[in-house]
């Protein structure tokens, strides 16, 4: 930055602590490019660059009672810049720490599942061994194929009531098993 940039920014800004509103207005416009440019030489071009450059230009504003007009204003900007690029930085490893990639929690979301579902298939098999054959094909009937009473009850020769019988027996024994009540 030249030295006549310089000037005109303190100039700015010394117009801006005197409430000139258009003074502001220019001062914030000329400040995003030199703060843009400050931090991309210091980080990169990283997405939230533009958060260092609005964060620094609100704290200039607020702030901007504490420069002291005789003395040079890029530096003070410098350092106000300095200390908002430094916590944003901060702010985004805490935030990159915590997060999870969408396909890192799908994965994982899957892999719960899956082994939620073989869990689930393994109970199942062993609460059915328990069930006499009866209460077996009954169930299997009722629940797996989605047959009626009536259905299940002449397939097997059998009365709707002792149908009804069964399917009550075998399911509170399964629920005995798998533990829940």
């Amino acid at each position: 930055m030249s030295p006549e940039q310089e000037r005109a920014l303190g100039l700015l800004m010394a117009r801006t602590q005197r409430a000139d509103a258009a003074a502001c207005d220019l001062l914030l416009k000329e400040l995003q490019v030199v703060v843009r440019r400050f931090a991309r030489r210091r980080v990169g071009d990283v997405p939230w660059l533009e958060d260092v450059v609005q964060e620094t230009l609100i704290a200039v504003h607020r702030g901007r009672h504490s420069w002291n007009p005789a003395r040079p204003f890029v530096p003070w900007l410098y350092a106000v810049a300095q200390s908002r690029l430094i916590d944003v930085i901060r702010r985004e490893r805490r935030v990159a720490a915590r997060e999870v990639s969408h396909e890192n929690a799908l994965a994982a979301a899957y892999k719960h599942s899956v082994e939620a579902s073989v869990q689930a298939a393994s109970e199942i098999r062993t609460a059915m061994a328990s069930l006499t054959p009866p209460q077996r094909r009954v169930v299997e009937l009722l629940k797996l194929e989605e047959r009626s009473i009536q259905d299940v009850a002449a397939a097997l020769g059998l009365s709707e009531g002792n149908v009804r019988v069964i399917a009550h027996r075998a399911m509170t024994r399964l629920r005995r098993v798998v533990g829940r009540p």
